[in-house]
């Protein structure tokens, strides 16, 4: 079964066996593709509101683009496996639903005419890794300020896995895939896009990458329920390469973050209590670089820093990783 649960700004949905939360491997992820069923809700006038809002949104920031993305039009549990339900958007239409300032009243219009607040959203599917390093500690860069969604925060690895990969302009499988069944196809891109994000956002091998699971979905309620798909692996790697590899610049996607920080099992283990109490609210944020508190005191600042300055989505994925017991909490 699937386990709902609200924190704050964020639900997320975990896979259960047994009342007991686990993350998945890949056997256990199946897909339906569907495009037509599972393509948003939409009229005339949505389309021009969407139109004016992206016309606003590129000409304050022009690194702006439009591309396909994936919909997630809804998931469920079978015969143990998590499905799923995916259609095409785009990410023009992101901006016009999901990150509009009136996406609650697309939600109560989806909620009126189809019984689904959802309906009419884009609700592109996004993919995000926490990566813990050999010396277990934990990945997090901070975005750059140009980014269109949650400039400066600190997040982890993430993105969107891209229909363009695999799809020619008329929706047929490229020639690489055209051996395999389209949701097969698709279900590949999903869940290798996310080791993709953090070799080209730290410029790490993805031989050092190791074996990835899927911890759970995560739907971002200030932003309309977009939802996401967080998974977890370990590096081969430690902290000391992540950083001296970062700090070369060579990674393909160099641009989208400005720094990189590797946070301490220490301070991960202060996790739990701040994410469940939401205490993390309370108090001064704190960088890990000021050292002029005691010693008994820098590790809760430090995790505070981190989940006062987080992403929804990595608020989100360390609820997900302390559901799942796979961060770090002691050497």
């Amino acid at each position: 079964m699937l386990v709902r649960a609200s924190y704050g700004n964020v639900d997320i949905l975990v896979p259960t066996w047994a009342s007991v939360s686990a993350a998945i491997s890949r056997s256990y992820l199946g897909a339906k593709f569907e495009p037509e069923n599972f393509a948003r809700k939409t009229s005339k006038h949505i389309e021009d509101e969407i139109d004016a809002i992206w016309k606003s949104k590129c000409a304050k920031n022009d690194r702006l683009y439009n591309a396909s993305k994936f919909r997630l039009a809804g998931c469920e549990m079978k015969q143990d496996n998590l499905v799923l339900h995916l259609g095409l958007t785009c990410y023009k239409d992101l901006c016009g639903t999901n990150l509009s300032e009136n996406f609650s009243l697309l939600q109560a219009k989806g909620t009126k005419d189809f019984s689904n607040k959802q309906a009419y959203m884009s609700d592109v599917l996004g993919v995000g890794l926490l990566a813990i390093t050999s010396d277990a500690c934990l990945v997090v860069t901070r975005r750059a300020q140009w980014t269109g969604e949650y400039p400066g925060a600190l997040d982890r690895p993430g993105g969107h896995p891209e229909p363009s990969h695999i799809f020619l302009p008329d929706g047929s499988l490229k020639p690489d895939y055209s051996h395999l069944k389209t949701e097969e196809t698709v279900l590949q891109e999903v869940w290798g896009s996310a080791k993709q994000e953090a070799v080209d956002e730290l410029g790490i091998s993805e031989a050092n990458i190791g074996e990835v699971s899927l911890m759970g979905v995560t739907l971002n309620t200030e932003a309309g329920g977009r939802p996401s798909l967080e998974f977890y692996a370990k590096l081969g790697v430690s902290s000391e390469h992540v950083t001296t590899t970062y700090k070369l610049g060579i990674q393909a996607e160099v641009e989208e973050s400005s720094s990189v920080h590797l946070l301490r099992p220490q301070t991960l283990a202060q996790l739990p209590c701040l994410l469940q109490s939401h205490s993390f609210i309370e108090g001064a944020a704190r960088s890990p670089d000021d050292k002029d508190e005691p010693e008994e005191d820098i590790h809760l600042q430090e995790a505070r820093w981190l989940l006062q300055e987080a992403t929804p989505a990595l608020r989100a994925a360390l609820l997900l990783a302390v559901n799942t017991r796979l961060l770090p909490l002691s050497l």
